[in-house]
């Protein structure tokens, strides 16, 4: 059987594009029956979640999507939440449930699909609506004790007015003098705008004020409180959300929060391992583990971000009682735990590897064509200069036959001078070879005639002689002529494979890049996979033994590339390309 290597059909058909192929990906390593995506999986497995008890799933499968630029409001109940999230927008002309796309994650086919139906996938979501606006469409899908009016026809008005009269009654409005200078009152609006508070809610962000003046001057809307809320419960300490140094009232925090919200973020110091965030899963993979107000993801520092995202990204928050961790051991200890651990971290593995030999052989494949690239740059050298030496071999023939002939025309040249001056000699000595009989007279223009003829032939050498160097000068000049063009040739293959290769270097990065992202990608798509099937163990284990079961679970780590299996079967697409270096 021939080696495909050595076919010209291999080397002008081979691409990258096997190396990025999604098909081969789910094929190889994640075993993936024909025809199966990594979409039609997460559609499974929401299906799984949802029997198990998770009612959101996708929190766990799109957590990129449960960020405070999408979520409607901040609450601390996630199982309330989950009824009002992003997955449940409801349209006011079609009334159809909506769930978030991952087109932010992959290029797959996402198709809307009815949310009682049992194949149902996340469609499109919309990204178009403000905080405020959506506050507004999403109030009437809030329980009633997360409405922040005191009753359904009072409404938030009532409460900005309450509010206003509170702060009207708790001390008197200090009279400011009348400024008599346009100029200043102007340059006094910006000084009051600014002030000293050094909160980004005052800069880059003006939207109308929906809450009563504070003591320092400002008054906030609704996109400010939430920033000086973020901003407490991300700053060192997590004091309590504050302007100009001044803790926020609470009838601007309950705008936004509930009241037994607005008592957590209002204590002196707020922690995320306060009693009021109990009720949060440790583990993180329950959707009960993140609040709508995302306080273990989006306001944790950036540090602690990448442990959020990971397969149990939630931080615990209590100490566990001596029986909930006794719970704990012993549910991790059971065969259904390990087994599916086994199968993670055997999942792992086999993506490990797939993505080494990915790396392997796009490297491989760079390689091979710059040795390719460098074959052919000595392949034309090779050519070039047996092309030249054939040129100046001819140029060398055609510059002799050239001065042959000169000589030629010469001699003959030689002889007709030599037969001119031989008559004119014989005419001037009165003698006529031609006719003897006839007498003739030798007259002075005959005598002068015959010396320029004399003359003409003592200075034929010289002519001769000189016409021959002219020749040979110009001869020698097209020689370096013909030699500088065949030298510029061969120095244009270096410069040419030079460019070739700084774009082979240059292409090689950019698919570098192109790959590290679609790693990093696939590998945050499958951790969040894992972390719904680990919900899904934890439901069912708590369905199972009638206990609700608290606490972190174990993390699996991605394998050493030591550890990592570097045999790669050779009907693998990816084979054929490190064969390459061989």
């Amino acid at each position: 059987m021939s080696d495909p290597l050595d076919g010209s059909d291999f080397r002008s058909d081979l691409t990258t594009a096997p190396i990025f192929d999604d098909a081969l990906y789910f094929s190889e390593a994640l075993n993936f029956p024909q025809g199966q995506n990594e979409d039609d999986v997460d559609t499974q497995l929401a299906l799984s979640a949802r029997d198990s008890g998770i009612d959101d799933p996708y929190r766990h499968l799109c957590p990129d999507l449960y960020h405070p630029s999408t979520m409607s409001t901040l609450t601390l109940s996630s199982e309330q939440r989950s009824s009002m999230s992003i997955h449940s927008r409801e349209t006011q002309s079609t009334g159809t449930m909506s769930y978030p796309s991952r087109a932010s994650r992959t290029s797959g086919d996402f198709r809307n699909v009815d949310y009682a139906s049992p194949m149902r996938k996340p469609p499109m979501t919309r990204n178009s609506l403000s905080h405020d606006s959506y506050d507004a469409v999403m109030e009437r899908y809030r329980p009633a004790q997360h409405r922040h009016s005191g009753s359904a026809a009072s409404g938030t008005n009532s409460l900005f007015r309450s509010a206003s009269v509170a702060a009207a009654a708790n001390g008197p409005a200090k009279p400011s003098p009348r400024k008599h200078k346009r100029a200043s009152g102007i340059f006094a609006m910006f000084r009051r705008d600014s002030s000293s508070c050094p909160s980004r809610s005052h800069h880059g962000h003006h939207s109308k004020p929906q809450t009563p003046k504070l003591e320092c001057g400002h008054a906030l809307s609704r996109y400010a409180v939430r920033v000086h809320i973020e901003e407490a419960l991300g700053a060192d300490g997590h004091t309590a959300p504050s302007c100009c140094g001044k803790p926020l009232p609470r009838v601007v925090l309950e705008a936004v929060l509930s009241k037994d919200e607005v008592d957590i973020v209002s204590s002196s110091t707020v922690s995320l391992r306060s009693p009021g965030l109990s009720s949060l899963q440790d583990s993180g993979y329950s959707e009960d583990g993140i609040s709508s107000i995302d306080i273990p993801t989006a306001m944790l520092p950036q540090s602690t971000r990448s442990d959020v995202s990971s397969m149990a990204p939630a931080i615990p928050s209590k100490e566990l009682t001596p029986e909930e961790e006794e719970r704990l051991r012993t549910a991790i200890a059971g065969a259904s735990f390990k087994q599916l651990q086994a199968q993670q971290m055997d999942q792992l593995r086999r993506v490990s590897a797939f993505e080494m030999h990915q790396r392997k052989a796009l490297s491989a494949y760079y390689h091979w064509t710059q040795k390719q690239a460098a074959a052919q740059l000595e392949a034309s050298k090779t050519q070039k200069t047996k092309q030249h030496a054939v040129e100046l071999e001819r140029l060398d023939e055609f510059q002799i036959a050239a001065e042959h002939d000169l000589r030629k025309a010469h001699a003959q040249e030689a002889q007709n001078v030599a037969t001119a001056l031989k008559y004119m000699t014989a005419f001037c000595s009165g003698n006529n070879p031609a006719n003897p009989d006839v007498a003739h007279k030798v007259t002075d223009e005959d005598r002068k005639k015959l010396a320029r003829q004399y003359a003409t032939q003592e200075k034929l050498p010289a002519k001769h002689e000189s016409a021959i160097n002219v020749l040979r000068a110009r001869q020698e000049k097209d020689a370096k002529t013909k030699l500088l063009k065949q030298q510029a040739e061969l120095h244009q293959l270096d410069t040419d494979f030079e460019r070739e290769k700084r774009t082979f270097d240059l292409q090689y990065l950019k698919d570098l890049n192109r790959l590290d992202s679609m790693i990093e990608a696939r590998r945050r798509r499958l951790m969040h996979r894992w972390a719904l099937s680990f919900e899904i163990w934890r439901r069912e284990w708590e369905n199972q033994d009638g206990n609700t079961l608290v606490g972190q679970l174990p993390k699996a780590d991605w394998p050493d590339r030591r550890e990592t299996d570097n045999v790669l079967e050779q009907t693998s697409p990816l084979a054929i390309y490190l064969q390459l270096k061989s």
